[in-house]
């Protein structure tokens, strides 16, 4: 498998399923949520870094994903955020993770008509969990996901100021919850996107199916990759280990798309 190929994996489906490494060697980012935090142990850590290290393989970290709100208007909810992510920062030190995957939070059913005062609370939440990952050269990246287009991430990343973060941009979301056209998402983002995230679905759910099984084209994704001089390292979300073996396939089939 290619340097630059990650697969998503849960922390808790890895350490119940450390033989898939054997069998599979590919580099993982690991996804972690409160609950996982929660149960972190130096002891812990050291399994999980030393399943990589020993294999050579790559590590990355995905953040929490619910109740986690960087631009809240409440300033203990933005608190707790700010505190989970840097208690995941502090995982992704402990594992020699590269970097660390958070979602903004935003959403268009209670933020749709406000973007712009949750920008000015995003700014500064990010700007402070990106000095605390710079502390141990770790980078951040910002993931999109309800956001209806590229139009809040423009705003971060030209206010932002900080070098150690650039973007996740999820192709099965924008498919899902953009309404802005692929081209444009691509072309607008195309200087700080730094990772994909792939998955396939139907445009009606982020189902996390094969690339393939849905409805994305993915031939003219890749092709506005290459467009618009993009060259991410590309994470796979297989949610099953059904989808995760019809991914490494695609990978196979597809090869000139994945070229670093």
């Amino acid at each position: 498998m290619r340097g630059n190929l990650f697969f998503n994996v849960p922390l808790d489906f890895l350490l119940t399923h450390e033989e898939l490494i054997a069998q599979f060697p590919v580099n993982a980012e690991i996804f972690v949520d409160g609950e996982h935090l929660d149960s972190v142990t130096p002891e812990l850590v050291a399994r999980v870094r030393g399943l990589f290290e020993k294999r050579g393989l790559r590590r990355r970290v995905h953040g929490p994903i619910s109740e986690m709100v960087l631009g809240a208007f409440d300033r203990r909810i933005r608190e707790v955020t700010l505190e989970r992510f840097s208690e995941a920062i502090e995982f992704a030190e402990g594992i020699d993770a590269e970097s660390v995957t958070l979602h903004s939070g935003y959403d268009t059913l209670n933020k749709g008509k406000v973007e712009e005062r949750y920008i000015q609370n995003l700014i500064p939440s990010l700007r402070a969990l990106a000095a605390r990952a710079a502390r141990n050269g770790k980078r951040l990246m910002l993931e999109n996901t309800f956001e209806p287009s590229p139009d809040l991430f423009v705003k971060v990343f030209s206010a932002l100021g900080a070098g150690n973060v650039g973007m996740c941009f999820d192709v099965a979301h924008r498919n899902v919850f953009g309404k802005a056209p692929l081209e444009e998402w691509l072309r607008r983002c195309a200087s700080f996107i730094q990772e994909v995230h792939i998955t396939d679905n139907n445009g009606i759910w982020d189902d996390h199916l094969a690339p393939g099984r849905g409805k994305i084209d993915f031939k003219n994704f890749f092709s506005l990759l290459r467009e618009n001089a993009v060259r991410p390292v590309f994470t796979f979300e297989p949610h099953d280990v059904t989808h995760f073996i019809e991914t490494i396939k695609y990978v196979e089939l597809h090869p000139d798309y994945f070229r670093a």
